[in-house]
């Protein structure tokens, strides 16, 4: 083939793959429009709406939501003034925003056999900027396949998915939000819990990165149960919210079972009123300190929250350490110890030595161990086989950081165990500096390491 016959070709071959390249821009601008003439809602600034109004022959009160700028917000307005659920909100708006027209009727004559005049459902959205977006939505078709829906002034009635209809057509208490009592847990300074009679009062304490709780008569809390107690009451939600008919009398309110109040930081306070028990149904009335709606909890809510005492709430733990600052770990019994150590983050057994999956068993006994609490104090009657302890447990605790030119004190803490207890059915333990005698879950034992077998024969004899 001549020079001549290969440029041909290279400009034959360059121009089909131009009119290619431009066919499928052609294309893909041509599907963009026609998605764009197929949004069900033409709004300028779809991603800033600032509020939302549903009405209709099928909505019993017409709800209006806006958002608050600072907060970030919703909150209905009408017909009650109180938060919004943002999820429920924020559902119903993606679908209607990413929603198309599947199909439309030019002609459709009376709006009325549509059920969109007057329409099932009127949803107005304003975005940020003032502009306005109406969609009218009426009756599912007969197949159930599609929701019929227009705008004002189309002349059109548009065939458009059943999931649109369905994410507008929501209840007053589906929109509202149902959190019981909305706080922020690391701002809480103060707790008054009242379970059936017994009070109970906690106050936080800065020490550094991990807050340290009290009783009222000094002594000391378990951040975490106090944390998890928190979010017990943070996560309660409302089954039903009634803002008339409301006899605190009836409704156990005046004299309530129990109740929580917290004190925030910088002065504000909130707090909840458990009362009575509704009639006929495992749920009790609950109402905010400040007033407001009375809800509707399921007892399941509040078990938990009923069970809350002094006990569970102390300070219990064995050791008072955090998992990751432990990088080390040995178990003692019968003279023999199996030993782990944190390696490159991962957890390896050094004594005997083993394979990368050997230390899997320490990771999670180190999980066990920090979250160890005792059951009981035993006292001297519970001193059963502390004298001559069948397990010792050590953990090597990472040293804090320290001033530069200083040498770093590595901490090693030292679980004494026994025998159980044959009086409380408890294991008998120590901590090593700590004259307590502590009564345990026998539990424990169970996950303790043992040996492999391979090194806990008796060494042959000569043959």
């Amino acid at each position: 083939m001549n020079a001549r016959r290969v440029i041909i070709w290279v400009l034959f071959l360059a121009v089909a793959a131009a009119l290619y390249f431009l066919s499928g821009e052609v294309d893909r601008r041509s599907q963009e429009h026609e998605r764009e003439a197929n949004r069900l809602v033409q709004l300028e600034d779809p991603l800033n709406i600032q509020s939302l109004s549903i009405s209709g022959s099928e909505v019993p009160k017409a709800m209006v939501i806006e958002r608050r700028d600072k907060q970030h917000r919703w909150e209905m307005v009408k017909p009650v003034v109180c938060a919004a659920d943002g999820m429920q909100v924020g559902q119903m708006l993606s679908t209607v925003l990413e929603s198309q027209v599947t199909s439309r009727i030019s002609d459709p004559g009376d709006l009325k056999q549509f059920g969109l005049e007057p329409p099932a459902f009127k949803l107005v959205l304003t975005s940020r900027g003032g502009d306005k977006a109406e969609l009218l939505l009426g009756h599912l078709s007969p197949t159930k396949e599609f929701a019929y829906a227009t705008t004002p002034g189309s002349g059109e009635v548009w065939l458009v998915p059943p999931l649109v209809r369905g994410a507008v057509n929501r209840s007053l208490f589906e929109m509202r939000d149902k959190a019981v009592l909305d706080f922020v847990v690391s701002a809480v300074n103060k707790v008054e819990i009242n379970t059936g009679g017994q009070v109970i009062r906690l106050t936080r304490e800065k020490a550094g990165a991990k807050p340290l709780w009290r009783f009222a008569d000094g002594g000391e809390a378990d951040p975490t149960a106090v944390e998890d107690m928190l979010f017990m009451v943070h996560g309660m939600m409302a089954v039903d919210i009634l803002d008339q008919g409301i006899h605190p009398d009836k409704m156990g309110l005046t004299k309530p079972w129990g109740g929580v109040v917290l004190e925030l930081e910088g002065g504000g306070k909130k707090g909840l009123i458990v009362g009575g028990k509704v009639t006929g149904r495992d749920e009790r009335y609950v109402r905010r300190l400040d007033g407001g709606p009375v809800m509707v909890v399921q007892k399941t809510s509040l078990e938990r929250f009923g069970q809350m005492n002094r006990f569970k709430l102390s300070q219990r733990r064995m050791f008072k350490v955090e998992r990751d600052d432990v990088v080390a770990l040995s178990v003692e019994r019968g003279g023999q110890a199996v030993k782990f150590a944190k390696q490159g983050g991962q957890w390896v057994r050094t004594q005997p030595p083993g394979d990368e999956k050997s230390g899997e068993v320490a990771s999670l006994l180190v999980w066990d161990l920090v979250n160890l609490k005792w059951q009981k104090l035993l006292g001297t009657t519970g001193l059963a086989g502390l004298d001559k302890p069948s397990i010792v447990i050590k953990l090597t605790i990472k040293p804090p950081a320290t001033e530069q030119g200083k040498a770093a004190t590595v901490m090693v803490k030292q679980l004494i165990l026994g025998q159980v207890d044959k009086a409380s059915g408890l294991l008998s333990a120590k901590i090593k500096g700590d004259d307590r005698v502590f009564g345990l879950d026998a539990g424990l034992l169970k996950g303790l390491p043992t040996l492999p077998k391979s090194d806990t024969k008796a060494p042959a004899g000569p043959k």
